[in-house]
């Protein structure tokens, strides 16, 4: 059997070039048109605040210019665009509005919540009773489900104002760095902004840490924090998972 690599290789060339071959100039342009309509159809799906931060327009001219330098890696194209965000930051229009691509990186941390998998979550009735021992031994990590965004733009107050079910008109929010929570592990995704306690908190599980030395880093990092409140986010959302053994839950019985 004859290897069809090459022809793969030339094939993608072709389909991504600015014209098409010679040898076969109107089926390749009906095939090329359709490839590059469908990547451009799921980068409208998969960044929509971008969509309409740039407007129809813009924003198909600079997916155009991603899609033919990013081809599609794999035939799920509801997880297309993973280099689009750093694309942005790069491109001209990403230099002109600043925030574009930290809203971007969002949306990716929201589409790959999205398609996470499942695994057992530390529910507030689970934590609620907890003893201090346990709370301090507890081996939690974040859910599969959970991201976490650090960015250096109000990238979150951006997107959770065009993601809102409620009218509004132009607004210019504060200029700040902010630090997301992105959680699927109740069910839907939710963004969530968090404070720099609730952040530090996290990555310290993230990093191995058990919840009860993660706690205690973070009282030691920021003093006078509302570690209470940190953690109650935490829970409130989801974010954490615990493994279904007698050890880890031991308030079963």
């Amino acid at each position: 059997m004859r290897d069809g690599a090459p022809f793969q290789r030339w094939f993608a060339r072709a389909i991504t070039a600015g014209r098409a071959p010679t040898e076969l100039p109107a089926a390749f342009a009906v095939y090329r048109n359709t490839w590059l309509q469908g990547l451009l159809d799921a980068l409208g799906s998969n960044f929509p605040v971008v969509a309409m931060l740039l407007g129809d327009d813009l924003f198909e001219a600079v997916a155009l210019e991603f899609a033919r330098a990013h081809p599609a890696s794999t035939p799920v194209l509801a997880l297309y665009g993973e280099e689009f965000p750093d694309f942005l930051q790069l491109h001209e229009v990403g230099r002109e509005i600043p925030y574009l691509s930290d809203v971007a990186r969002l949306e990716r941390l929201w589409t790959e919540c999205f398609f996470a998998p499942d695994a057992p979550v530390l529910e507030e009735q689970d934590y609620a009773r907890l003893t201090p021992s346990h709370l301090v031994k507890l081996s939690a990590r974040l859910h599969p489900g959970t991201r976490l965004g650090r960015f250096e733009t109000p990238a979150v107050t951006i997107w959770q104002a065009h993601r809102s079910d409620e009218a509004f008109e132009e607004f210019e929010p504060e200029w700040r760095a902010e630090r997301a929570l992105v959680t699927r592990g109740g069910g839907g995704v939710v963004v969530t902004l968090i404070d720099e306690p609730t952040f530090h908190m996290l990555r310290a599980i993230k990093s191995g840490r058990s919840l009860g030395s993660a706690i205690s880093a973070t009282a030691e990092a920021y003093p006078g924090a509302d570690l209470s409140r940190a953690l109650s986010t935490i829970i409130s959302t989801a974010a954490l998972s615990v493994g279904i053994s007698e050890d880890n839950r031991p308030w079963q019985a």
